[in-house]
């Protein structure tokens, strides 16, 4: 989705502002505060997981949630599909709780009934900071009566590379405020692909993937010193003449979408963030080895928020034979509802994904 030339001067409004705050205290808040002017919002989180279900979360507004709360919504956390779907994939885009499972479904979570409704919370939308030492890391904004939109998740998309660099960068220039070693030992685990060059533009280190990707999105471009192609040299100029401005820079090729983000470090010198995503993402999904091919099929566009009669129609089968499938699939997951199943489904695929 295309957004509108306020939308830019209001998010670009809000960077300098993003990138100057290094004390990772402050820096929680005020990316808080820069959501809520560009996403209106009823509250909002930055929530700290630790596993099993050890949760701490700086909000806004300060205090809309008690310690006991925030411990309840650590206890149901491994009912929200958002931790799940963000292990799985490292994917840092937006998403909704409807890009999971309908409302209704959503609403028969204990999650909801015991954490998030009694703090008004019936529309979530969540991202991706990082997962740094087996935490992650993630911002959700909470309304209780008003959906989030397309249009949101444009503009909060658009702002994300640049809420992980300032969080990142406020995380590092607190623990070693002149370490550039530092800077790399914290984003081995962040999302997305990492380089980092000098005050004077040379390239210190970069990350394996970061070069294979900036090599197959760039294959035909002049490579300057560094093997750094002429399009991220371009970019990297444009910083130092104007060290105060992040810059970005987005690559499309016919199936995958490379986003670049050039900030300036809190150490001197500049940070590289690169950003990989298909145009579409693929469904969040893996067959399950114990169901059929069509039972899979069922399940898959129940991972993806359809309901029943919907995926009649796009399996062509009756209403009557989806319901008995997704009555045995409940069934084989030993589970009682269609929410727990989707985050049983989900699990799976994370754990596949990660090799377990």
């Amino acid at each position: 989705m295309s957004l509108r030339t306020i939308d830019w001067e209001k998010i670009n409004g809000c960077l300098v502002r993003l990138y100057r705050e290094l004390d990772a205290e402050r820096q929680p808040r005020l990316m808080l505060k820069v959501l809520n002017e560009l996403v209106p919002t009823d509250n909002s989180a930055l929530n700290i997981f630790t596993p099993p279900h050890g949760l701490t979360a700086i909000t806004l507004p300060d205090g809309f949630a008690t310690q006991d709360q925030i411990q309840a919504v650590g206890k149901y956390s491994q009912q929200s599909p958002f931790g799940t779907y963000y292990l799985a994939t490292q994917d840092a885009s937006w998403r909704m709780e409807t890009d999971f499972m309908p409302t209704e479904d959503f609403h028969r979570l204990d999650l909801y009934h015991h954490a998030l409704k009694p703090l008004g919370i019936n529309h979530q939308i969540g991202g991706l900071l990082a997962v740094m030492n087996g935490v992650l890391h993630a911002l959700t904004l909470h309304r209780t009566h008003k959906p989030f939109v397309e249009h949101e998740r444009a503009i909060l998309n658009a702002i994300q590379p640049h809420l992980v660099n300032s969080y990142i960068n406020a995380i590092v220039y607190s623990r070693a405020k002149n370490s550039v070693a530092q800077i790399q030992a914290a984003i081995e685990t962040a999302p997305g692909a990492y380089g980092y060059f000098d005050a004077r533009g040379k390239v210190y280190w970069m990350q394996e993937r970061a070069k294979t990707w900036l090599q197959e999105f760039f294959p035909a471009d002049v490579k300057h010193k560094g093997n750094i192609p002429h399009s991220v040299r371009q970019l990297l100029d444009e910083s130092i003449k104007d060290n105060l401005a992040p810059k970005q820079l987005e690559k499309i090729r016919a199936k995958e979408i490379l986003n670049l983000c050039l900030g300036a470090s809190p150490v001197g010198g500049w940070v590289l963030r690169l950003e990989r995503k298909a145009k579409t993402l693929p469904p969040n999904f893996c067959p399950l080895p114990q169901f059929s091919r069509r039972k899979n099929e069922v399940l898959q566009w129940m991972v993806e928020g359809k309901r029943n009669a919907e995926i009649a129609s796009i399996l062509h089968l009756s209403p009557r034979t989806v319901e008995k499938h997704v009555a045995e699939i409940l069934t084989g997951l030993r589970v009682e509802n269609r929410a727990t199943a989707i985050i049983r489904a989900m699990e799976f695929c994370a754990a596949k994904n990660l090799g377990r």
